[in-house]
């Protein structure tokens, strides 16, 4: 039998091919198996105090990740509602006085005292870029929240559920 030599040019095989299915498996049945467990019971929390606590600590992780200071996130909060002494000294006023950050730091080290405003949660969110204040809102009631990745693979995920249903059906059907 005569020996052939393989031409430079042609593609070799991707061994790996058969790992990327395992690991696809795999992760396939760990999810199915995370929706099939069901969820955890609700921890209520003992007294307002204690989540006004949970919220403001929520707040501070979300500032220290962005590695912004305090002063900084005052401005970015105040920017994002538009607020400065001179539209608070409008007659009406066109918005509410600016956050000062005496204020912010009464807030984040003293939640039992002064509690933060629910919709300072908007201008965190968006200013931090994290979600963790509402992560901690929700986590009690078994709640989760999910980015805009996370939904868009949520999304790919059921279409492949359905695809996979389909397949099913279509092979009952021949059968």
């Amino acid at each position: 039998m005569a020996k052939r030599k393989i031409d430079p040019r042609q593609m070799t095989f991707n061994f790996s091919f058969e790992k990327k299915i395992e690991s696809y498996i795999e992760a396939t049945q760990e999810i199915q198996e995370a929706i099939s467990s069901p969820p955890a019971a609700p921890e209520p929390m003992e007294c307002e105090f204690e989540a006004s606590v949970e919220i403001a600590a929520a707040i501070k992780r979300a500032i220290r990740e962005t590695n912004m200071s305090r002063d900084q996130v005052v401005d970015a909060i105040n920017i994002y509602f538009g607020r400065s002494l001179k539209a608070a000294n409008d007659d009406p006023p066109g918005s509410r006085k600016p956050l000062t950050i005496h204020m912010l730091n009464n807030y984040l080290s003293k939640p039992a005292e002064y509690p933060i405003p629910a919709y300072y949660l908007y201008a965190v969110h968006h200013v931090t870029g994290s979600l963790e204040p509402a992560a901690t809102i929700v986590a009690p009631e078994g709640g989760k929240i999910a980015t805009g990745e996370e939904l868009r693979q949520m999304a790919l995920g059921k279409l492949e559920e359905n695809i996979t249903e389909m397949r099913k059906l279509k092979r009952q059907l021949k059968k």
